[in-house]
């Protein structure tokens, strides 16, 4: 009365073979990057006043959000249009601590497109004096209005390839 089960696929093993089929969208290193200032708010520290660590995550979201806005993309209306970007994967690696009142700027870069989905590096800094308090990735599916995973289409790319617009 044996079970028979299928071998589980790692995740590690998952992002190899991602990896290995994905193509890649040539990116111009100055294009991609954007700085974003953020003022640590109270309500974001814990009782030792050190900004809480599930707080850089929203940190980076903003930083992102306001990278594509940048760009002329509302993520709304991407959304709108049944594209959407769920975050499938996430790093953070804290260096030093911020405090309340602390002005971070976030360094975000697309560092890069895949076949169906992108990856973005983060580096925040504390203003003050240009330490780096903490670096991160995440990385985004590309997905459709049924959330069903969608290749990358060339008219994102080129959205994704743009500089920052002047604001």
């Amino acid at each position: 009365m044996g079970v028979s089960v299928a071998p589980a696929v790692t995740p590690a093993a998952r992002y190899v073979v991602t990896r290995s089929i994905m193509s890649r969208v040539e990116l111009d290193p100055a294009a991609a990057s954007s700085v974003v200032r953020i003022r640590v708010r109270f309500n974001e520290t814990d009782l030792m006043g050190i900004v809480h660590h599930a707080s850089y995550v929203s940190y980076m979201e903003v930083a992102r959000v306001e990278w594509l806005r940048r760009r002329g993309v509302q993520y709304s209306d991407w959304a709108a249009h049944g594209v959407h970007l769920p975050v499938i994967e996430l790093s953070v690696h804290y260096r030093a601590p911020t405090r309340f009142d602390d002005e971070i700027d976030v360094h975000v870069t697309l560092a890069e497109v895949g076949a169906a989905s992108v990856r973005f590096a983060y580096q925040l800094v504390r203003a003050s004096d240009g330490t780096v308090c903490t670096e991160g990735s995440t990385r985004l599916a590309c997905l459709d209005a049924q959330l069903a995973l969608r290749r990358i289409s060339p008219e994102i790319a080129d959205f994704l390839r743009q500089p920052e617009r002047a604001q």
